[in-house]
């Protein structure tokens, strides 16, 4: 668990160290929902982005996107 929030973290890696395994835990959690949560605000910008080109190039931006 240390060695993936380490990687996660980089700089800050160093304060890992002083947590319990409950506290990792819990920070765990708190990343991989805040990921969870950019990902899906990330989708939702994007779509809207999408939407907001005009129809003649949503073919070739799509291909280009994998969509």
């Amino acid at each position: 668990m240390r060695d993936v929030l380490r990687r996660w973290l980089g700089e800050d890696a160093r304060v890992v160290d002083g947590l319990s395994d409950q506290e990792l835990d819990q920070l765990r959690d708190a990343l991989v929902a805040a990921r969870k949560r950019q990902a899906r605000a990330l989708a939702i910008a994007s779509d809207e982005a999408f939407r907001q080109m005009p129809a003649l190039l949503r073919g070739a931006v799509g291909k280009i996107l994998g969509r």
